[in-house]
C-alpha cells in the first residue's frame, strides 16, 4: 500500500437598507450573483453554493491553494496498487455544529445516501463507488468499480452531514437550517435576502479572524457595484469587466484581477436533429471572433480558449489552440450543412457570467453575419442551472465550467462521458476517459486528455470561447486573495477595522 498526504449609491442603499443592524465588528458582507438553491450538500452541486458549502461543511479531503490534495476530516489515506481500493483515516475530535462528534457512521451514511439517490447531481462525482465500509475504529474503505487514480479529488466534493440530525430534521428542514462541521455555521437564511454565517467555536482547526459573514444575492451587476461604492458590502467577487477601471479610482475601494479556472463555452443539444449536424456546429465555432470578445468586450478579462480546461487546471495542453475566426470558412461549412434558416434558441445565465448579455449579443451578431438566426433567452442562474443539469436546454446555450478539484477529469465526467450532462457522446472518448482515470503517470494522463480535446475540436460538441479572468472588488481594509476557483473561504479573509 502506498501512503498519500498532502445613482448607483442610492440604488445600493435601497437594496441593502436594514443591513446595518447585522453588520458588526469582524463582519464581512458579500454581494453574490444569486442565492443558493438549497443548503443541503448531499443534493446540491450549484457552483454559487460553494461559497456556503466550503465554509459550513467538511469533506474527507480538500483542494489546497497550490492545487494539491490536502487532509480535512481524513488525516491520511492509502491506495491499493490497482487504484481500486482507498482507505481513509478519520480525524479525531471533529464536531458538528450541534456538538455531536463526527463519526464513521456519518461518513458512511452520507456516501450511501448520495449513491442511493440516482437523481442527486452530486452522485456523478462518486458514482463509481461500489462499496463503503468501516475498517477498525477510525477508518473507512471505498472499493471502486474501476480504477481511479485521482479519487481523493472528487472526495473533496462530498460534504459529510450528521446522520441522526439529518433524519430527525428531514431533507426539507435540513436544506434550510443545515448542520455541518466546518469553520462556520449557518445562523439564518432568508431566501433571496441573505445568508448569515458565524464562526463555529468548536471547529477542530484554527479559529478564523472573521467572526461573521453575510452573503447577499444581488443579480444585477450595477446593483452589486452600487452596494460596494456605498459601503453596504465589503466584497464583490464577480465584477463586470467594464467597471474594473472605474472602481480602481474610487476612494476606499480596490478593484483587482486574478487568473480564473472556468472556461466559457457554447454547448449544443446534439439530440436536436438540426444541431446533430457537425458541419453546422463547426460553422458556429468558426464564426465567433474570440479575440475581439476578450480584448474589446471583456477588456482583457478573458483569453481565447481551445479546450474545456483552463491553464491553471491539470489536463491543459497549450498546443491545443483556440478555433481561428474565419468568416469564409464558416460560410462554407454552413453551406455544406443541413441548416435552412431555422431560428436556434440560445439560452444563457444572465447573472452567472461577467457581461453575459453583451457576450451573447456579440455571438448572436457573429452568427447572424454568416446567416444563422438565433433567439437570445437570458435567464437568472437559478432558473438556468436546473435545465442545464437535467439536459433540457434546446438549441444552443452559453455556460462556464471549471474543475473545483483542479483536475480535468471533472470536466470529462460532467460534460463528455456517456451519462454526463453533455448531449454528445463518442465511444472513443469514453474509452480514453476510462484510461486516463486508471493512469497513475501524470504525463500519460495528460496525453490521453489531449487526445480527447482534439477529438472534441473535430466534432465541436462545444464551441470553447474563453478562459475567464476574475475581477473582484474589495473595500479598504479587507484582505482577500482569491484562488483560481474564486470561492470565498472565510478562514482566509481578514475583516476591515470598523
Amino acid at each position: 500500500m502506498k501512503m498519500l498526504r498532502s445613482g448607483l449609491a442610492v440604488i445600493g442603499l435601497m437594496i441593502f437598507s436594514g443591513l446595518s443592524t447585522l453588520a458588526a465588528e469582524s463582519t464581512v458582507t458579500v454581494a453574490l450573483t444569486a442565492d443558493v438553491p438549497t443548503l443541503d450538500p448531499t443534493i446540491d452541486v450549484a457552483p454559487i453554493s460553494l461559497h456556503v458549502r466550503l465554509n459550513v461543511f467538511d469533506a474527507l479531503t480538500e483542494i489546497a491553494a497550490d492545487g494539491s490534495v490536502a487532509p480535512r476530516l481524513a488525516t491520511e489515506w492509502t491506495v491499493s496498487p490497482d487504484a481500486v481500493t482507498w482507505t481513509f483515516r478519520l480525524r479525531k475530535g471533529a464536531k458538528f455544529h450541534d456538538g455531536q462528534p463526527v463519526t464513521l457512521d456519518d461518513v458512511i451514511w452520507t456516501y450511501q445516501k448520495i449513491l442511493a439517490d440516482a437523481r442527486a447531481p452530486i452522485r456523478t462525482f462518486v458514482s463509481n463507488i461500489k462499496t463503503v465500509e468501516k475498517v477498525g475504529d477510525d477508518q473507512v474503505r471505498f472499493t471502486l468499480s474501476e480504477p481511479l487514480s485521482v479519487f481523493p479529488r472528487p472526495v473533496s466534493l462530498i460534504y459529510i452531514v450528521p446522520h441522526k440530525a439529518y433524519e430527525a430534521m428531514g431533507a426539507t428542514q435540513f436544506g434550510q437550517t443545515p448542520v455541518g462541521s466546518g469553520p462556520y455555521r449557518v445562523i439564518r437564511w432568508v431566501k433571496d435576502e441573505s445568508i448569515e454565517l458565524e464562526a463555529f467555536p468548536g471547529f477542530w482547526g484554527s479559529a478564523p479572524r472573521l467572526k461573521t459573514a453575510i452573503l447577499k444575492p444581488v443579480p444585477e451587476e450595477s446593483s452589486r457595484v452600487a452596494a460596494l461604492i456605498s459601503g453596504q458590502v465589503d466584497i464583490v467577487p464577480a465584477l463586470p469587466p467594464a467597471m474594473v477601471d472605474r472602481l480602481s479610482t474610487q476612494p476606499g475601494i480596490r478593484a483587482e484581477r486574478a487568473d480564473g479556472y472556468r472556461v466559457v463555452y457554447l454547448g449544443f443539444n446534439t439530440v436536436d436533429p438540426l444541431l446533430s449536424d457537425v458541419k453546422l456546429r463547426l460553422a458556429i465555432d468558426t464564426a465567433v471572433d474570440r479575440e475581439t470578445i476578450t480584448t474589446k468586450l471583456l477588456r482583457g478579462m478573458g483569453t481565447p480558449a481551445g479546450q474545456i480546461v483552463s491553464p491553471v487546471t491539470f489536463g491543459y495542453d497549450a498546443s491545443v489552440k483556440p478555433t481561428a475566426y474565419d468568416v469564409a470558412k464558416a460560410r462554407a461549412l454552413l453551406a455544406e450543412s443541413r441548416y435552412k434558416g431555422e431560428t436556434i434558441p440560445f439560452h444563457y445565465p444572465s447573472n452567472n457570467l461577467a457581461s453575459a448579455a453583451n457576450v451573447a449579443q456579440a455571438i448572436s451578431g457573429y452568427l447572424g453575419a454568416i446567416g444563422i438566426k438565433t433567439e437570445l433567452i437570458g435567464m437568472e442562474y437559478n432558473g438556468f442551472f436546473p435545465l442545464w443539469s437535467a439536459r433540457k436546454l434546446p438549441g444552443m446555450h452559453m455556460f462556464a465550467n471549471g474543475a473545483i478539484m483542479m483536475d480535468g477529469n471533472s470536466q470529462l465526467t460532467a460534460l463528455y462521458e456517456t451519462g454526463s450532462r453533455g448531449y454528445w457522446t463518442d465511444p472513443r472518448v469514453d474509452e480514453l476517459i476510462r484510461k486516463q482515470r486508471a493512469e497513475t503517470d501524470s504525463g500519460k494522463r495528460l496525453q490521453l486528455m489531449s487526445e480527447i480535446w482534439r477529438i472534441s475540436k473535430d466534432n465541436a460538441p462545444y464551441a470553447l470561447l474563453y478562459n475567464e479572468r476574475q475581477a473582484y472588488g474589495l473595500s479598504d481594509g479587507v484582505s482577500w486573495s482569491p484562488r483560481p476557483d474564486g470561492v470565498l473561504r472565510f478562514t482566509e479573509i481578514a475583516p476591515p477595522a470598523r
